[in-house]
């Protein structure tokens, strides 16, 4: 009897077994999310898009593989047009191991959600985020599951066929105990495993430890009053962006509606004061369900606490010529210590103002409840800010 090889068998059933674990996080995925709970789904989504780029690469080693290792003759006995069926299927079975994560890959991409290897790494976006081209993306992946589901439900039909009925060797090429056992261990434990991402209540993950947040006060609510002339802000030129990790991959967003107070001259750092106020409902990730997940109690509440504050009237003066802004961070009623180093440059009779600074959302009530856990959404949020003004005449 002529047979694969052994690399051949074992990445056949390894690679049907992924299948299987594929099926189960997408069902499962879509009971968390009708059921309401978002983390749960974040997480299976994320190890489904994991599962699928392993699936991805296997395919790819599979192909060279193969390039390399030709299949075994088909006996003798079998018909001209069931070879020529076994062969399209074959062929259409290895588009589809490539096709299927990739349009997954691009519908992530599209979603502004950046696809990680297991929290591990993380590939890079294959189209820039739009939402038209997401729904797009999301039809021709779910048209090409269909496909799979069609094509591979034939292949095992035939397959049992020449099992059973014609008692032939075409099953026995490509199988052995240890490789049908491998790919269905790989499926159950890969179904448990990984299908118990996210489960109760964010059990799974660490909460790191914080100071604790501070209820606002009056003495952190209120700054001291600058004599030093208010910048006239161009706000078209100028943002409040974020940057934080979810599910291993970074994405950015931006606060739209803003304002500030600023009153500051390097020539005078210990006179200076800011006051800037972000109204936190107007988010924008380049996702919609992030930014109305954003909204909600356990995240921005923007209910109940619309506006978000930054303040500081004292600053610190480096040795390269840039600052530091001691300034305090309210949101949700919540005040914590946050420092901004920025730099001031001066071009073209503006005055520009870019800074960095690090948040930790859970000392702030930023993410509560299962979102506490900070395996699938980063504890450490960067910030970044860039003012273009001009002083008041």
């Amino acid at each position: 009897m002529h047979r694969y090889s052994p690399i051949s068998r074992l990445l056949h059933w390894v690679i049907a077994g992924l299948i299987i674990v594929q099926f189960v996080l997408a069902n499962l995925a879509e009971s968390a999310g009708d059921s309401g709970s978002t983390l749960r789904q974040l997480a299976l989504l994320a190890n489904h898009k994991s599962v699928g780029m392993t699936i991805l690469l296997l395919a790819i080693f599979r192909l060279s593989w193969r390039i390399g290792h030709p299949a075994p003759p088909a006996p003798a006995a079998i018909p001209l047009w069931q070879l020529r069926a076994s062969q399209a299927s074959h062929w259409a079975l290895y588009g589809l191991l490539f096709l299927i994560p990739i349009s997954g890959w691009l519908m992530s991409s599209a979603s502004a959600y950046s696809v990680s290897w297991f929290n591990l790494f993380q590939f890079p976006d294959l189209v820039a985020s739009d939402p038209e081209l997401k729904e797009v993306f999301a039809e021709i992946h779910e048209a090409l599951v269909l496909v799979l589901v069609f094509i591979a439900a034939l292949h095992i039909a035939a397959a049992l066929k020449h099992h059973f009925v014609d008692r032939d060797d075409v099953l026995r090429r490509i199988s052995s105990r240890l490789t049908i056992g491998t790919g269905i261990c790989l499926a159950l434990l890969g179904s448990v495993w990984l299908g118990g991402a996210g489960g109760g209540g964010g059990s799974t993950g660490s909460k790191p430890a914080t100071a604790g947040p501070q209820a606002a006060t009056a003495e952190t609510a209120v700054i001291r009053t600058s004599s030093l002339p208010l910048w006239q802000i161009n706000y078209e030129n100028s943002y409040i962006r974020f940057t934080g990790s979810q599910a291993g991959a970074s994405f950015t967003g931006s606060w739209e509606s803003w304002s500030a107070d600023i009153r500051f001259d390097r020539n005078a750092p210990a006179e200076g004061s800011f006051d800037v106020s972000v109204q936190t409902a107007d988010v924008i990730t380049g996702d919609n369900d992030r930014d109305t997940t954003l909204a909600e109690t356990d995240w921005f509440d923007t209910q109940s606490y619309p506006t978000a504050y930054y303040r500081a009237d004292r600053f610190a003066v480096q040795a390269d010529g840039s600052y530091i802004a001691e300034g305090r961070l309210i949101i949700k009623g919540l005040a914590a210590p946050v420092p901004l180093h920025f730099t001031i440059k001066e071009a073209g009779g503006q005055r520009i103002l870019e800074g960095t600074a690090s948040v930790l959302r859970l000392a702030l009530g930023v993410g509560t409840g299962e979102w506490e856990d900070t395996s699938w959404v980063s504890n450490e949020v960067s910030v970044s800010v860039r003012v273009e003004a001009t002083l008041q005449n």
